[in-house]
């Protein structure tokens, strides 16, 4: 991983403090460490990374949107979904992209995190293949980025373990961390192609250490497979 892109995930963690801290200050801190999420700006300085490494990769500048309305786009089970960052070419869309951070209450949160994910990709595909994305032949690469605070918490098994009364769990979700459960969750949804490319951090903010477990869901490979999306959208013009 880059010096710079590990520098932005584990400044994110101070950005969080200070969100929360402020709000505290404001009298509007919300429970727990949700204030410092809900302020929405912690993962800005990764998204800019991303941005300017898409445009070093060939995307012209005017076409790669990372804040605001622009990146919107239509649904088909609802009217709209906000990503993180959308890359077009041409007008086209080449890549929609989600950033995603868990960093405490992981026993609440985790399933949230897996919901969501599910639920926005499935939305963009069916909106892709309903031409709600415009009459391009090639479908957009769908990107996926969790960034997990490896900590304590998240490497503790769930104080009340998965259970299902009628039929029992996949076997891999049984006895393992928060961890393991995002890193099942983040390669299930690239095997079976929900996302067509993922990219999986554990941070250690305490330690300043950002690592990627993961070495089919690296910063690289995500660029790569985006880079190849650009590349295939312009062959077939």
């Amino acid at each position: 991983m880059r010096q710079n892109i590990e520098t932005a995930i584990l400044g994110m963690y101070s950005a969080m403090a200070r969100a929360a801290a402020a709000q505290a200050a404001n009298g509007r801190a919300d429970q727990g460490r949700r204030s410092a999420v809900t302020s929405g700006k912690h993962l800005d300085p990764v998204a800019g990374i991303i941005r300017n490494d898409l445009i070093d990769l060939g995307f012209h500048e005017d076409e790669v949107f990372h804040t605001g309305r622009a990146c919107t786009l239509p649904g088909w089970f609802r009217p709209t979904k906000d990503w993180d960052l959308l890359a077009l070419d041409d007008g086209e869309l080449v890549s929609a992209i989600e950033l995603k951070s868990i960093s405490s209450s992981f026993g609440n949160n985790a399933n949230n995190r897996a919901e969501e994910s599910i639920g926005s990709v499935v939305d963009a595909i069916e909106a892709y293949n309903e031409r709600l994305y415009g009459n391009c032949s090639i479908p957009p690469v769908m990107g996926y980025a969790m960034i997990v605070c490896d900590c304590d918490e998240s490497r503790s098994t769930s104080a009340r373990p998965a259970h299902s009364p009628h039929f029992d769990i996949d076997e891999a979700f049984k006895g393992v961390s928060y961890l393991d459960r995002f890193h099942i969750l983040c390669d299930r949804l690239r095997r079976k192609s929900l996302y067509n490319v993922v990219w999986l951090v554990f941070a250690r903010p305490d330690e300043g250490i950002a690592y990627e477990p993961d070495p089919s869901m690296t910063y690289e490979v995500f660029m790569t497979t985006i880079e190849s999306g650009l590349r295939m959208h312009r062959a077939q013009r």
